[in-house]
């Protein structure tokens, strides 16, 4: 999980505990709410009427020889009362009041006051019922509880979406520093605005970092350089002195023998060389990818240059490639080498007589292409295959004469390009080799 989905998480969780510790609180204070709602309200009427009584007189409400009046409307939910009481201590007080209506008993919230108006003394009790409260009390809970549960979404959204502008520098490390780094000698080295000082001492950590790797990368390939030609000018010499010595029409046919099994000592020791300095410059990515190559059109010349060794051992090559595919940002010669070193080891393993097959077809995933090379030889171990690819391995009951280094080479130049390989072999039947080649952009 992202540390943002936690950071945002964590404040939803809290928002939530907070929101449930609210729910527990808000009854008791929305009541208390309520009640001063209603107490305020029943104040503003008293003062209403008070202000009527002192304009047009109290016969506003009593007239004649009448003592009282009183006034419940159609819901029975308010009611005024005013009745002339005997002179006597002033009343002033809000409190729960029952009052029976038309032989109902109904809960009242009763304002009760008190005053004189000429000679007289009235007492003026305005009331609410305890049913209105409730439904006010309900309706203030409910738009709380709606406010709160907005708050929370709006706190998390909002929460999640700083965090995310907080994170971008550190996103953009790990995809510039990190993630795309592919090669040393492609690092990007410019620093990365930030205000954070976090993410800006990562980088500056990165970066210098990067630097070492980077000069390490650049002493590895001097080296490579350096030791292709030291290794290989003293052979091409040693190659050169052999060839004089065959020319010698006196050299003995035991001396002929050692000089011959000398050379191929030093074709040997050339060829393993050549192999090792071009694993290490693909994997030291020393080989440009800008072409774009057609797979039916690179099968064809494969399989017209390996017709002489097909012939030999009379194997037949089969090429069906429907679709074809252009494989674009590759390095042309590396992908004939992988497929090459393929069809070579199809043939060098095969059965005299038996099939090879180039087949090329649409992968099971969108936009991938799948070129399978397949042959009726003597198959693999299945101990043998998890180390197919390993350098110099060359498994049980092999040519005398492999390196073990061929299908490391292809291993190689699969990963630069991206390509994915699946092997599958049953001894005795034949190999199957799978290359995914990826989308074309």
């Amino acid at each position: 999980m992202k540390l943002s989905t936690k950071f945002s998480l964590f404040n939803a969780l809290s928002r939530v505990a907070i929101l449930l510790l609210l729910v527990g609180v808000l009854p008791p204070v929305m009541s208390r709410l309520a009640l001063v709602s209603t107490d305020s309200r029943l104040a503003q009427k008293k003062e209403k009427v008070l202000r009527l009584i002192r304009r047009n007189g109290i016969s506003t409400f009593i007239e004649g020889d009448q003592s009282s009046y009183g006034s419940y409307n159609l819901l029975k939910e308010e009611f005024i009362s005013l009745e002339e009481i005997p002179p006597g201590p002033r009343i002033d007080v809000i409190e729960d009041s029952q009052r029976a209506v038309e032989d109902e008993i109904v809960e009242y919230r009763v304002l009760s006051y008190s005053f004189a108006q000429g000679s007289k003394y009235y007492l003026l009790e305005i009331g609410r019922s305890t049913g209105s409260i409730d439904e006010t009390e309900r309706n203030f809970r409910t738009y709380a509880f709606y406010m709160l549960l907005v708050a929370v979404a709006l706190t998390t959204l909002a929460d999640l979406a700083f965090f995310r502008y907080l994170l971008e520098p550190f996103y953009t490390i790990i995809r510039q520093r990190l993630k795309n780094a592919h090669h040393p000698a492609a690092f990007n080295l410019a620093p990365i605005p930030t205000s954070t000082d976090d993410f800006r001492y990562l980088d500056e950590s990165l970066r210098e970092m990067m630097t070492t790797i980077q000069a390490s990368f650049s002493k590895e390939r001097k080296f490579i350089a350096d030791a292709s030609h030291e290794l290989l000018t003293p052979l091409a010499a040693l190659q050169y002195r052999f060839d004089n010595m065959l020319a010698d029409e006196s050299l003995s046919d035991e001396n002929l023998l050692r000089v011959v099994e000398s050379q191929r000592t030093v074709h040997r020791l050339r060829t393993i060389i050549k192999s090792l300095l071009m694993i290490s410059k693909i994997e030291n990515d020393q080989f440009a990818r800008t072409e774009t190559v057609s797979l039916a059109q690179l099968v064809a010349e494969i399989s017209e240059e390996v017709q002489d060794r097909l012939s030999v051992l009379n194997l037949t090559l089969t090429q069906q490639l429907e679709p074809d595919f252009r494989v674009v940002n590759c390095n042309r010669g590396l992908l004939f080498t992988l497929v090459f070193n393929l069809v070579s080891n199809a043939i060098k393993y095969n059965r005299e007589g038996g099939q090879i097959f180039l087949l090329g077809r649409p992968g099971p995933e969108a936009n991938r292409y799948v070129l399978e090379v397949r042959d009726t030889g003597v198959g693999i171990s299945k101990e043998q295959l998890p180390r197919l690819f390993h350098r110099f391995d060359k498994g049980k009951g092999t040519d005398p004469d492999s390196y073990g280094l061929g299908l490391s080479i292809v291993r190689t130049i699969a990963d630069l390009h991206g390509i994915g390989i699946e092997v599958n072999s049953i001894e005795g039947l034949g190999t199957s080799f799978l290359l995914t080649f990826p989308a074309e952009h």
